[in-house]
C-alpha cells in the first residue's frame, strides 16, 4: 500500500514535469514526507525471527506430516539454508488474496513440478501431471527412453518398487535436474511442451 501511494504521487509529479517540457530532478521528486513514509514501512516489516515455512496457520500442526518432516530435517529458512520452504496448503486460485494465480500460471512459473501421488485417473489431470501407471505406460509407449528424461518428463516407478526405492528414484531425478544448466532446462521444457500434443483430445479421441 505504501509503495502504491508513493508511486501514484511520484507519477503525478513526473507527468506534470513532462507536460512543462522538463526532465524532473529525481533527487527532488520525492519530498521528506514520502521518505518518512517509506522508512516507516521498512521498519514495520523488519523481523528478528525466522520467516514462517507455511502461509497459513495449520490446524493441529504438531501432527501434520509435512511440517513434522520440515522440523525433523531442520529446514527453517535460515539465511544459510540452500533450500527455502514455502508450504501453501490451499488450492491455487486467481481470487486468492495471497497468491492470486491460476494453476496454469503457477506451473508456467516453475522450473520443475513434482506430482508423486498414485491414485488419480491420469486422463482427468492436466498435461503436467502424469500420476499413475496408465500415464506411465502411455508415455513409455511413445518414447524410446525408459524414464523419458530427455523429454522433460520423469516417471517414478510406484508399481514394481518399494516406497523407499521409489523415493530414492525421485531423489535422483531431482538431483539430476538441479545439476543441469539453464540452457539444458530450457531445451527440456520445450521438449515437454511438444510431447503434450500426445494428450490432445483430437489425438486421443481417435
Amino acid at each position: 500500500d505504501t509503495a502504491q501511494s508513493v508511486k501514484e504521487k511520484f507519477g503525478k509529479k513526473l507527468y506534470n514535469a513532462l507536460l512543462k517540457g522538463e526532465i524532473p530532478d529525481l533527487n527532488k521528486i520525492l519530498d521528506r514526507d514520502d521518505i518518512t513514509i517509506m522508512k516507516r514501512a521498512i521498519f514495520s516489516t523488519q523481523r528478528h525471527c525466522l520467516p514462517p515455512v507455511t502461509t497459513h496457520n495449520m490446524i493441529d500442526d504438531s501432527n501434520d506430516p509435512i511440517l513434522n518432516t520440515i522440523r525433523r530435517i531442520g529446514l527453517f529458512n535460515n539465511r544459510t539454508d540452500r533450500v527455502k520452504v514455502i508450504l501453501h496448503p490451499e488450492f491455487l486460485s486467481s481470487t486468492s488474496p495471497l497468491l492470486p494465480l491460476d494453476y496454469e500460471e503457477f506451473v508456467r512459473g516453475c522450473h520443475l513440478g513434482v506430482f508423486p501421488s498414485y491414485y488419480e485417473p491420469w486422463g482427468y489431470t492436466p498435461v503436467s501431471i502424469l500420476k499413475i501407471i496408465g500415464g506411465k505406460n502411455y508415455f513409455q509407449f511413445h518414447s524410446s527412453s525408459p524414464f523419458l528424461c530427455p523429454s522433460g518428463i520423469y516417471i517414478v516407478d510406484r508399481r514394481f518398487r518399494s516406497p523407499d526405492e521409489s523415493c530414492n528414484q525421485l531423489t535422483q531425478f531431482l538431483y539430476g535436474f538441479c545439476q543441469q544448466s539453464r540452457r539444458q532446462r530450457i531445451i527440456q521444457r520445450n521438449r515437454t511442451e511438444r510431447l503434450s500434443d500426445l494428450l490432445d483430445w483430437r489425438y486421443l479421441g481417435r
